[in-house]
């Protein structure tokens, strides 16, 4: 067996497996964790898990979102040339809450705001500003 497998979450396949074994065909708790490659407390504690919920899957936890998402698309709208680090500095900045750099990049790419189109959008802006000026000095004259 590879070692890269050994120290891991069993996948949930797994613990069902074992599960099955111990309570189906009858094997012991030692057999099991050497076929399975994971100690005897593990079995244990997939068995006492099973028995008092019913249930073999480890819990999914899910966390609050501690920051806003909200803002830092709306600050990407009103900026959209800079770096996610410059993003990520100004989120520490206005909420005091560190968040990854590869936080943001998920953040905006979950919203469809790819490099491509954040140029295209920049580009515009900058193209209607150039319109008005041309036209405001039409007027001039």
């Amino acid at each position: 067996m590879e070692v890269a497998a050994t120290r891991q979450h069993a996948h949930q396949n797994t613990a069902y497996h074992c599960l099955l074994a111990y309570y189906k065909l009858g094997y012991f708790k030692q057999h099991l964790a050497h076929v399975f490659n994971k100690s005897e407390r593990t079995l244990s504690n997939w068995i006492k898990t099973y028995e008092q919920t019913g249930v073999f899957q480890r819990a999914k936890r899910t966390s609050e979102r501690t920051f806003s998402r909200t803002w830092l698309l709306s600050y990407y709208s009103d900026h959209p040339l800079a770096y996610l680090d410059k993003y990520q500095a100004a989120f520490t900045r206005a909420h005091h809450i560190a968040i990854s750099k590869t936080s943001v990049w998920r953040i905006i790419h979950e919203e469809g705001l790819t490099w491509k189109v954040l140029e295209r959008r920049a580009m515009h802006i900058k193209e209607k500003d150039v319109f008005g000026f041309v036209e405001e000095l039409s007027y001039v004259d």
